[in-house]
């Protein structure tokens, strides 16, 4: 008991913290905006837990040649359940929509080649000093996890390309820290993986929370409060800004309901959603009011920018006031954003003064 004690408290202490932390996360809250199903991340601390015991077991029965079953199967358990602590992670990062079947294959096969050590030396056998011996497909288990790790980079670029690069910094670091950790196990054969994959899915779901509070829950758009905070780092940067008023949001919701309103708002913040350019930020302000930072970006390429803008939201059947000003040498992100707003109003008002022609007409 005294063996096991000191095994459990020791090395996974941290590992155990972690994932206590996450239980009380996950019970006690949900993804909203980015849509994530919360059992890749319960997959990724439920294999997590069991690797835990599984490695306590595991060292316990190295302790006592008369425990080589108990050795033998806990080892088959540890080298099948690593792989799929790095799926879990992997599935959590995986863009939404997209086909996820496949990624289970890697596992599934994993486990059936350390499977064979029942009766075969393919993967890893026991001496008769008892001692640990890799067979030819030894290190396989290492070769799925590090695949695993670089899906994931490609996976957070695919997802988060369009976000801005400090944001997603840290889920990178986590993924590169997961792929070292994996090297450490090779070369000391430990189970460093576990705090590193654990410290990974916290990681990410604060990002996802932080997310939710720095973008609009209706369009996904950066919110008003983003916009502020841009506003200030970034003054030195932002080259040019666009106001954007949505025209008519009032009638469509007196007369088709705020559903109808809420759609056509969505519909607006796709468009503006779509820009993908480096240096492009969109915000929904709040209402129906949006605006475009521009970052170093050319006076006439800003400005066909929005042009094509305001010719997509034509398209799709809906109106909106414009207002484009480009910054001067002298002047700052508040006037800047001032002026955009006045010829944003200058243009609704003609909007308006047309439209009630129409009427009368």
């Amino acid at each position: 008991m005294t063996e096991m004690t000191a095994l459990f408290t020791g090395e996974h202490y941290l590992a155990i913290v972690l994932i206590v932390i996450l239980i009380f996360i996950l019970k006690g809250r949900s993804i909203l905006s980015e849509r994530v199903h919360q059992g890749s991340f319960w997959l990724t601390v439920g294999v997590c837990a069991l690797l835990i015991v599984q490695d306590i077991l595991e060292k316990y029965a190295q302790l006592d040649p008369g425990r080589r079953t108990l050795r033998l199967m806990t080892s088959i358990a540890g080298y099948s359940l690593r792989p799929v602590a790095v799926l879990g992670f992997l599935l959590v990062i995986w863009p939404a929509g997209r086909k996820k079947w496949f990624l289970w294959i890697p596992v599934i096969v994993n486990a059936a080649l350390y499977y064979t050590a029942l009766f075969s030396p393919l993967t890893f056998f026991f001496d008769e000093e008892y001692s640990f011996n890799r067979g030819p497909l030894g290190y396989t288990m290492f070769i799925v996890c590090i695949g695993y790790l670089v899906l994931i980079l490609l996976a957070i670029h695919l997802r988060f390309r369009d976000r801005r690069a400090g944001d997603t910094l840290m889920i990178y670091s986590c993924a590169l820290g997961c792929i070292g950790s994996m090297i450490v196990d090779v070369l000391m054969d430990e189970l460093t993986v576990l705090p590193c994959v654990l410290i990974s899915v916290l990681t990410f779901y604060h990002f996802l929370r932080t997310q939710d509070m720095d973008h609009d829950p209706l369009t996904q758009l950066w919110n008003r409060m983003t916009f502020y905070d841009d506003c200030r780092n970034l003054r030195g940067a932002v080259s040019a800004a666009a106001s954007i008023d949505m025209n008519g949001l009032k009638r469509i919701n007196d007369e088709l309901g705020h559903d109808a309103g809420d759609r056509a708002l969505i519909s607006i913040g796709r468009v503006l959603g779509e820009i993908r350019e480096k240096g492009i930020l969109p915000y929904r302000i709040g209402g129906d009011e949006f605006m475009i930072l521009f970052l170093q970006t050319e006076e006439n390429h800003a400005a066909q920018i929005v042009q094509g803008i305001q010719r997509e939201i034509w398209r799709i059947g809906l109106s909106a006031a414009v207002g484009f000003a480009a910054k001067t040498e002298n002047e700052s992100v508040d006037e800047l954003i001032r002026i955009s707003d006045q010829r944003m109003y200058e243009d609704k008002s003609a909007y308006y003064m047309q439209h009630d022609r129409r009427r009368k007409a």
